[in-house]
């Protein structure tokens, strides 16, 4: 994580003039409030209701007067208080983005960042701030209704059900054809946790190209991380049973298969052929370089983030699925 700085400048309008201290100077000395709406108003030459009308875009306000109490506004320093603001135009200008899984899973996935990314950059251009709401324990829960109960949020992108997301039956589907056009026979698979609908979807379309070449033996399933794979091989090469193609259910399961094969002195390709999924950043930098499956995720954010600006004007919801592409590598 980028750490981020926030910059105070201080200006002091009541500068003291070069002249004796006394002792109540300190207690005398006139405390600048900050501007108000009043005065806003004032220098606009409107009353404080167009004002307030014209800093939040009313149609109502001609587009001469609109500038003319932006001017003024940025004459006086005038910053619009939120909880005003939200009170006028009926919103809080806020989206959240609820999140499920643990904290330390949100950091090291880079799923989750590449779909937080799109969101955010989706969202740079309007007044909308997106903010993180954690719900993975009970009580994070509990305060997460809470702020549905209070309309703390215009609206609420959920990152766990599938409203937005990728085909990874497809996915699935072009790993596996992958597999049996490179003429690998003997496929195992190392997947995500069983209960996933992603791991499901995947799971189904690697068996829509292999059918009974992929039986549940062949299957396993364990979690997303590198180590994951690492173990999951492990097991498989201690079963002793003959393999020449490893389906991964992600692009870090892929790079923890890749070096227990290496360290069980079995070359890739050459002997086993590895597919990931996902195409994040570690594809290209496993030896050899991972042929993977893409899910465009920052677009999904992308779109996620619109689908919610949307909402928010009155449209319905909708469901988008967006596919995939197998991006070739030496893993193959």
């Amino acid at each position: 994580m980028n750490a981020v700085q926030a910059h105070c400048i201080r200006t002091n309008p009541y500068q003291r003039q070069h002249r004796p201290h006394s002792p109540g100077d300190a207690m005398t000395q006139p405390v600048r409030t900050a501007p108000t709406l009043a005065e806003v108003a004032a220098a606009a030459g409107v009353s404080r209701s167009t004002a307030s009308r014209a800093l939040n875009d009313s149609p109502r306000i001609s587009e001469e007067t609109k500038k003319r109490v932006r001017a003024a506004a940025k004459e006086v320093n005038f910053v619009p208080n939120a909880r005003g603001r939200a009170l006028a135009v009926g919103r809080t200008e806020i989206i959240a983005v609820l999140v499920t899984e643990p904290l330390s899973e949100l950091f090291s996935d880079p799923t989750y960042s590449e779909f937080l990314s799109g969101i955010t950059e989706e969202l740079s251009e309007s007044s909308y701030l997106p903010v993180i709401l954690q719900a993975s324990s009970t009580h994070e829960r509990n305060r997460a209704r809470e702020h549905f109960e209070r309309r703390s949020f215009d609206a609420v992108i959920d990152v766990s059900p599938y409203k937005v997301y990728s085909d990874d039956e497809e996915g699935g589907h072009f790993a596996a054809l992958a597999m049996k056009e490179r003429g690998r026979k003997d496929i195992v698979a190392v997947l995500g946790p069983q209960d996933n609908p992603a791991v499901v979807d995947r799971l189904r379309g690697y068996r829509a190209v292999l059918g009974e070449d992929l039986p549940d033996a062949n299957v396993i399933y364990t979690g997303w991380n590198n180590g994951d794979g690492y173990q999951a091989m492990h097991q498989i090469l201690a079963r002793k049973i003959a393999f020449d193609g490893v389906l991964c259910g992600s692009d870090r399961i892929a790079a923890g298969v890749i070096t227990a094969l290496n360290e069980a002195g079995l070359s890739v390709p050459a002997d086993v052929s590895v597919v990931g999924f996902d195409d994040h950043e570690i594809a290209t930098r496993c030896v050899p370089a991972l042929t993977t499956v893409r899910q465009p995720l920052r677009e999904e954010g992308h779109m996620a983030a619109n689908i919610a600006l949307d909402m928010i004007k009155g449209a319905e919801p909708t469901t988008s699925v967006m596919h995939m592409q197998l991006i070739q590598r030496d893993s193959l």
